[in-house]
């Protein structure tokens, strides 16, 4: 490597600083240090230059500004052209071959305290700058952030460029997520790490990044798992996704909605909800968009569920709810997503909330629904997996289906399970969604042989969409058209 090296330490975490140090020495580098990183030096009796005497600048403001200077700046974005290089002798500023840095525990901290004074000061300003400049000219000075990869440096001193530009991706990692983590601790939102037992199966190691600020776990001896985290995310997309005077209530169970409803009273609400499904709401997630009252405390608890979530709860309704130990009860924050994101094989897939507001067009029929209704039924549709099928009556989802490869397998399936546990609602006023159009006629003319009163609200976009509508008038179907498509894969 020769003589005449050059390398920065400057470090919180002085976790194997005294190995890297005495490599440096072995290979007669000079080590330029800051502040505490210099006296851990001197202790160790770690020969180096200290950066306030190389810049004849003092450290100020508590030790706020030491690598702020042009000559220590200048050191490690020169590149080797005989410009930049007699600049920085004319200047008599040394190339700096190697910056070894680590930020403040900023993240720890917050963790660790809610005091702002102490948390502001654990934002990094020098170590961040190094970094970044140093990643900039990476082909001529080497960026180490972790001291876990001083021994592997050492074993394999980088010598070519694309063996320099890993450190750099590693060092550009660090500071983008440390940069996330400030600003979501501005904005009142930072994520804490949840522990979980396990993932959607025991075999299956997971955590959670959970932002503590949206939810608070008012009873229940367990935690949340990692299923009851999806059930809750689906229940509250419905509940959450507009405001109403109405009470709506939902019931989740394995990421479906088997029960749902929006009614003038919470108590029938709920009712209204159960009687969706209650079968499969047994150890489901009930979720509701107003505070749960004493009346609807004593109804949920008949029932066996994993969570209760609601934005408020009276106090009485808390203490019967506390009755079942295994109950998770949650407090939890009115919110509106704007983004939904999800890893794939190659990174990950980010796109908006799909939170349009929904209308219609008649195409057949006079619509009966008035817009708070359509935009709640549409809601619980797009929870639904595709294909997917929702059937209501005029407050609640009495039926549904999706997950299947075909449209008409759905229908099938929403059909038949109607038929099998709402027998009493045969003659009732029906509503069917869809969450995308009917390609073919197969579809309409099984709901017509089933001689129920069926509404039918489906976005439309088929080549077919011409004989669609012939079809719907020749049999005097009531059919509206929806203006958005809401697949959910």
């Amino acid at each position: 490597m020769g003589k005449n090296k050059n390398a920065l330490i400057s470090v919180f975490d002085k976790k194997n600083l005294e190995l890297i140090s005495k490599f440096l020495m072995e290979k007669k580098y000079t080590i330029y240090s800051t502040g505490g990183s210099s006296r851990y030096l001197k202790k160790i009796h770690i020969p180096h230059v200290e950066v306030s005497k190389y810049t004849k600048q003092k450290e100020i403001l508590s030790g706020r500004v030491k690598t702020l200077h042009p000559k220590i700046f200048g050191g490690i974005l020169a590149t080797n052209t005989q410009d930049h290089q007699m600049e920085l002798k004319r200047e008599k500023i040394v190339n700096f071959d190697l910056i070894i840095v680590n930020l403040y525990p900023f993240k720890e901290t917050i963790r660790k305290t809610k005091n702002s004074n102490d948390i502001i000061e654990m934002i990094d300003i020098g170590g961040h700058s190094l970094i970044r400049a140093a990643a900039k000219n990476y082909s001529n000075t080497v960026i180490i952030v972790d001291p876990l990869d001083y021994p592997n440096f050492i074993k394999n001193f980088p010598k070519t460029a694309s063996a320099k530009k890993k450190y750099a991706v590693k060092a550009m990692k660090k500071i983008t997520e440390y940069d996330m983590a400030i600003m979501k601790w501005f904005q009142g939102n930072e994520d804490k790490e949840y522990l979980l037992r396990y993932g959607e199966n025991p075999q299956q190691k997971a955590k959670a990044l959970i932002n503590n600020n949206l939810f608070k776990q008012l009873s229940g001896e367990k935690k949340l798992s990692y299923n009851n985290l999806l059930d809750l995310d689906a229940a509250l997309a419905i509940v959450y996704a507009f405001k109403s005077d109405k009470y709506i209530c939902t019931i989740i169970k394995h990421n479906i909605p088997c029960g749902a409803s929006i009614e003038k009273g919470q108590i029938k609400g709920y009712r209204s909800a159960l009687s969706g499904d209650p079968i499969s709401a047994f150890g489901g997630v009930v979720a509701f968009n107003k505070k749960v009252t004493v009346a609807t405390a004593r109804n949920l608890i008949k029932n066996y569920y994993e969570v209760v979530a609601a934005p408020d709860f009276e106090s009485e309704a808390l203490k019967i709810l506390k009755r079942k130990t295994n109950l998770r009860v949650l407090k939890v924050k009115k919110f509106k997503s704007k983004i939904e994101q999800r890893s794939i094989f190659a990174g990950k897939l980010i796109q908006d909330v799909n939170n349009k507001k929904t209308t219609v067009e008649n195409i057949y029929g006079k619509n009966k629904l008035n817009e708070e209704k359509i935009n709640f039924f549409t809601n619980v549709l797009k929870v639904i997996k595709s294909n997917a099928i929702a059937l209501f009556d005029q407050t609640s989802l009495v039926s549904q289906s999706g997950g299947q490869t075909s449209r008409i397998d759905s229908l099938e399936n929403c059909l038949y399970k109607f038929n099998l546990k709402q027998k009493k609602k045969k003659n009732s006023k029906l509503f069917l969604f869809s969450d995308a159009f009917f390609p073919f006629t197969d579809s309409l003319e099984l709901i017509k042989s089933k001689n129920l009163k069926i509404d039918i609200y489906t976005p439309m976009g088929s080549k077919n969409d011409t004989i669609i509508k012939k079809f719907v008038k020749e049999n005097k179907l009531n059919f509206f058209k929806l203006n958005n498509r809401h697949f959910k894969h």
